[in-house]
């Protein structure tokens, strides 16, 4: 399955203010990680393809680094009621409990690559 680096502008800061977020998707191609990406939290004009800045492709490596190091930035995975793990889906009503989870994430996908 083909990985992508995806560029999106993420918003909910207010009308006209935005900032540009890196995702990593795996797809069969590049339109089912367009419709993946829209429906992430936090993206702006999410009805339109104008969120997606840009899409490349990228090997399996970059793919499960980029995913490492986008653990480390816990609100890209804040819900309403907390956090939510991306790997296995489980809430986590604080920052702290959250962190010590992906960290044993960090460290055994560090050794898969």
């Amino acid at each position: 399955m083909p990985y992508f680096e995806v560029i999106l502008e993420n918003g909910h800061m207010g009308a006209g203010s935005s900032y540009e977020a890196k995702r990593y998707i795996a797809g069969k191609d590049i339109l089912s990680v367009i419709s993946k990406a829209r429906s992430l939290p936090r993206i702006k004009k999410r009805h339109t393809m104008e969120a997606v800045k840009s899409i490349k492709q990228i090997t399996k490596r970059e793919y499960m680094k980029g995913r490492i190091e986008s653990l480390k930035n816990p609100h890209l995975f804040r819900v309403w009621d907390g956090y939510r793990c991306p790997i296995c889906g489980e809430r986590f009503n604080d920052i702290f409990s959250f962190r010590r989870h992906v960290e044993k994430y960090g460290t055994h996908l560090a050794h898969a690559i």
